[in-house]
C-alpha cells in the first residue's frame, strides 16, 4: 500500500511538473514570438521610410549615390522608384 501511495504520487507530481514545463514552454514562446514580431514591423518601417526618403531625395535630384549612402538602398533600388 505504500508503494502503491508513493507510485501515485510520483505520478501525479510527474504530470504537475510537465503541465507547469508546457505553461512555461507556451509564455516563452509567445513572448518571443511578440518580441520577433515587433523587431520585423521596425525593420519594415525603416525600409519604407528609406524607400519615402529616396523618392524626396530623386525627387530634387539628388545623386543616387548620394541617395544610397543616405538610405541604405541599392542603384536599382532607387532607379525604379
Amino acid at each position: 500500500a505504500h508503494r502503491e501511495g508513493m507510485m501515485a504520487g510520483l505520478a501525479k507530481g510527474r504530470a504537475e511538473g510537465l503541465e507547469e514545463g508546457r505553461a512555461e514552454g507556451l509564455e516563452e514562446g509567445r513572448a518571443e514570438g511578440l518580441i520577433e514580431g515587433m523587431e520585423k514591423g521596425k525593420e519594415e518601417g525603416e525600409r519604407l521610410k528609406n524607400l519615402e526618403n529616396a523618392r524626396k531625395m530623386k525627387a530634387l535630384h539628388i545623386a543616387p549615390d548620394i541617395i544610397s549612402q543616405v538610405t541604405g538602398l541599392s542603384a536599382e533600388e532607387i532607379e525604379i522608384l
